[in-house]
């Protein structure tokens, strides 16, 4: 079938042959693709590729730039591993929240810094900011393509007031406090979770997603050490991801003491496939689950209630300022990219060593293996 640019030749059932002009590496000349599919499908290639060569090709939309070039492309990078799938959901949800809405079926050419910041100053700043960087994104590739010289977006606009911010309770425990939770989570489905986050400052997915076989232990100058692998996750979507936030979180998480005494309890004669942390019934626990049922525990025992994920926000900080433990062996620890160039490349500590500089630290100050009621439940 003939249109106005390229066309489209029937090869057979759901065999379609696209056929186009273009220039190329080797000059201006015919080119071809086979679709298979339906014909629909391949007269939206055909449209992809007019936008990419035609001559007389119409600037594309807002939406165009999404459907045919950053959302392919993001979906071909979760993929490789090299995206999570968490951001690309993050990325949907944006778009079809605020970014759609505004600016599907507007040329991109006619995409204006005053209408932006306006359209910006409409919404609250979280948003503003996600729905900024996504924008900016979505248009670099009409840019990339030559149907803008320059990314209107690449500006600096003004964001909504820091007010329009919902500000989520950010408290930690003291080590009293800490223990007063522990003992709360005693017994509980989601004790192993607790204590990969408080005693080794696991993300809430990377607690709920530790199994039986991820845990061994080791004498390491005469206090018992656990190490925990961490390679997979319960994400926020309650699915099961063999893969973490980044690939500085594919770490070996390290506790120390009573904590890693208890945590080889709690496996000891476990399926060494058995996620260590999930409900009756289940074989996992979910986010959702994990966060109402401690909520829940921790009023019930008149504890002082922070977030679950504030366990590690409160493990960096007593690895900090308790166990004095410097940065460059703490960020390993929790899973973050070191700073610098050594830290990205060069500094890369064994478990052993990180194992070894925890038990020096933890001897000056076992806060975990103080609390008095551990010799009643023992």
């Amino acid at each position: 079938m003939r249109r106005d640019w390229g066309c489209i030749t029937n090869e057979g059932k759901g065999v379609w042959r696209i056929r186009w002009w273009a220039s190329t590496a080797t000059g201006y000349r015919r080119c071809s693709e086979t679709i298979r599919g339906t014909r629909r499908m391949a007269g939206d290639r055909l449209a992809e590729l007019r936008l990419m060569h035609g001559h007389d090709a119409p600037c594309p939309t807002v939406g165009d730039c999404w459907r045919n070039w950053f959302l392919p492309d993001r979906e071909r990078m979760v993929e490789q591993g090299d995206l999570a799938p968490l951001t690309l959901d993050q990325h949907k949800s944006t778009w079809r929240r605020h970014v759609e809405p505004r600016w599907e079926n507007v040329a991109c050419d006619s995409v204006r810094p005053l209408d932006v910041q306006q359209w910006l100053l409409e919404l609250k700043r979280s948003a503003a900011e996600a729905s900024l960087h996504l924008l900016r994104q979505v248009l670099d590739y009409a840019t990339r393509y030559g149907h803008l010289e320059t990314n209107p977006l690449a500006l600096r606009y003004m964001l909504p007031s820091s007010s329009t911010v919902e500000h989520r309770e950010d408290g930690v425990w003291t080590i009293d406090e800490l223990g007063d939770v522990w003992a709360a989570c005693w017994g509980e489905w989601y004790e192993a979770a607790f204590l990969l986050a408080s005693f080794g400052g696991c993300r809430v997915g990377e607690s709920l997603g530790a199994k039986a076989a991820d845990i061994s232990t080791e004498m390491v100058d005469g206090v018992l050490v656990a190490l925990v692998r961490i390679c997979r996750q319960i994400d926020s979507r309650a699915r099961e991801a063999e893969r973490t936030k980044n690939r500085w979180s594919t770490r070996t998480v390290l506790l120390a003491g009573k904590p890693a005494e208890r945590l080889a309890h709690l496996v000891e004669g476990r399926d060494k496939n058995e996620y260590v942390s999930h409900p009756a019934g289940r074989s996992f626990g979910t986010q959702r689950e994990l966060r109402l049922a401690f909520a829940e525990r921790l009023q019930e025992r008149d504890a002082a209630v922070h977030l679950f994920k504030n366990l590690r926000k409160t493990w960096q900080t007593n690895a900090r300022w308790v166990l004095q433990l410097p940065p460059w062996i703490v960020e390993p620890m929790m899973g973050h990219a070191g700073k610098g160039v050594t830290g990205h490349y060069y500094d890369k500590p064994s478990d052993h060593e990180l194992a070894a500089a925890l038990v020096a630290a933890w001897k000056t100050n076992p806060f975990g293996d103080r609390y008095e009621w551990l010799a009643k439940v023992e």
